[in-house]
This record gives C-alpha cells, structure tokens and sequence, in this order.
C-alpha cells in the first residue's frame, strides 16, 4: 500500500498518563488491511471518548488511531468483493482498539470487517445513523422478533438528548410507535417532541424507591444503566422488554425480581459488533423501512474537524454536548 502522507489523531500513553495529537502518518504506518478507505465521516461515540482519555482500559495498545467507527470511500483494494470508489463503512472488531480507526483521513481495513453502504443511504447519512443507529436497530430488530408491533404500546427511550437517544426517537417514530422520552434536560423536550415523542418525562420522576411502578411500557431501550434502568423495569408491562445499550449513568443498578415473576419483564443487552447475517438485515431495513426523516435530524447533527476532537471529546464527557457528532474530512464532502 502507498499514498500520500495523511492526518490522524493519535493517542498515545506514557506511564499513567494517556495524551492525543495530530499527526502526519504515512499509509504503511496504519494498521494492516486488504482494502484503503479515504475517511469522509467518523461519529465520535462515548466509548471514544473513554478510550482517548484513558477513562477505561478500551484501547489495548499505543500508539493508536482511535475512533470505533468510520464511513468513506474504497482508494485501494486488494480484496475482490470491493473496487476503488464503493461507498463503505467500517465498525466493530476492534476497530479503534487494536485497530487503527476512523480518527484518520485514511485506515486499513480487513476485507472481512468492511461493508458497501447499502442503497437508499448517502455517506453522510449513514455517518449519522453510525454505531448508535445501528444499535438502535439491533434492539429494534430482536423485539419485533420477540412479538413487539406498534400496537403492543409505549416504547421508552432514556438520555434522549444523547445520539442513541435522539436517534432512538426518530427510528421508532419512523417505524410507527409510540415513542416516550426521558431526559434531565427539559429545556430539550421540544426538541425530542419534533423528533417523534409523544411524551417527554424528567429523569427525576425515575427516583421514586416503590417495588413496581405503575405498569406503562411495552418495550425500553436504555442508554443510561443506574437508576433509569431500575425504574424502567419497575414499570414495564405485562412481557415488557428492555435493551440495555449504554451506562451513561454508571455500570450498576439497583433492583428486585418482582418485575421478572409478577409481570415476566425481560432485559437483554446489544452488542454493536454483530454477526454479518444480523449486520445486513439490520442495516438494509434502516436504509428502507426505518429510514428516517434526516431533515429532523439534521439540526442535531454537529460537525467538527479532526484537530477539534479532544476538546469535543471533553463537553461530551462533561455531558454538555447532545446530538450526534461527526468528523468531518473536506476532501470528500
């Protein structure tokens, strides 16, 4: 593989101390990988943040292009399956980890962890949708394998202000339920409402310590962990189901098992990094049928160059940033 001399975010650690700058790199510097992907988007997730600050022992060697995700073009390939200019997109298998990943103009990936963005999606918005799209449709995915319909009832969305949580709403919204947001930002519940809930609640309803609240959803989908999880699962209905797909809040919750018998309330958690069967359904019915309105998204949508990061990185782990946020590389926009 050869090129031009490209810019990365690089993080790397000495001692205790974990640090991040910009970097001109070389294509043989990356990590190795059958095909060469021009970056045209990279989303920057909470797991991101963790991992370049050193907040978590994600990644597992330095020095290391982080970024768990990426959207862009084919510019070199030695793999049949894809040629110079098919629009792709990477994410999982250690990408960010102990691979480098989209915090890069450029990246190597494996033939087998690269896939063309399905039709009905552009670069930009299958950037929007990223991981916590994909997420989102993974959860979605198993409950209505599970028996869930739109008439089943209310689905619950905590830290709705967050990038899974508003694009939990428009995805639900889309795909035809009624969707009820929690967040302890009311000053976003118009917001959340023109994304598709039909209800926004205060996270602080959520401390109530009742064994079983009143009986109210059909299905959750938690960002939050902590507290929100133990109340959402107090107050599920009848068969309710809850993915738990993030810990904004915390690793731990408090809870009995009065849900589990009394009303047979089930909780799974979703992995990202899913099977290629699973990942092309799940991603062909969010280019089709649960495709969004990327109008409504689109104010929610912030855009930053890659020398930005650590700062951003810094708001979002503070909490003071909410939407979605993407890398943005000029010379494919």
């Amino acid at each position: 593989m050869h090129g031009k001399d490209f810019q990365a975010l690089v993080t790397r650690q000495n001692g205790e101390t974990v640090s991040n700058a910009l970097e001109w790199r070389s294509p043989v510097s990356l990590s190795p990988g059958e095909v060469r992907i021009r970056t045209a988007y990279a989303g920057v997730n909470y797991k991101d943040c963790l991992a370049i600050q050193g907040q978590a022992r994600i990644i597992r060697d330095f020095p290391r292009v982080g970024g768990i995700e990426a959207v862009g073009q084919i510019i070199e390939s030695a793999n049949s399956s894809f040629a110079v200019g098919d629009p792709v997109m990477a994410h999982g298998f250690d990408m960010g980890i102990s691979q480098d990943g989209g915090f890069a103009q450029q990246l190597h990936v494996s033939g087998d962890h690269v896939q063309k963005i399905p039709s009905g999606l552009s670069l930009r918005e299958a950037a929007v949708l990223g991981v916590p799209g994909f997420t989102v449709g993974l959860a979605l995915d198993r409950f209505e394998a599970q028996g869930l319909t739109p008439q089943s009832g209310p689905v619950a969305v905590s830290g709705a202000n967050g990038a899974v949580g508003m694009l939990t709403i428009a995805l639900l919204a889309q795909a035809g339920y009624e969707v009820v947001a929690l967040t302890r930002r009311a000053e976003l519940a118009p917001a959340l409402q023109q994304l598709g809930a039909s209800e926004v609640l205060d996270t602080a309803i959520t401390q109530s310590n009742r064994p079983l609240e009143t009986a109210r959803f059909a299905a959750a989908i938690d960002n939050v962990g902590g507290a929100v999880l133990s109340w959402l699962l107090r107050s599920m209905s009848d068969s309710g189901q809850i993915a738990s797909v993030g810990n904004a809040a915390g690793n731990t919750f408090e809870g009995s098992v009065l849900p589990f018998f009394v009303r047979r309330v089930q909780i799974f958690g979703v992995l990202a990094n899913a099977p290629w069967e699973q990942r092309y359904r799940v991603w062909n019915r969010l280019a089709t049928e649960w495709r969004p309105d990327f109008a409504l998204l689109e104010p929610y949508v912030h855009v930053v160059e890659l020398a930005d990061v650590p700062d951003l990185v810094q708001r979002q782990l503070k909490g003071a940033a909410h939407g979605r946020s993407l890398v943005a590389y000029g010379d494919l926009l």
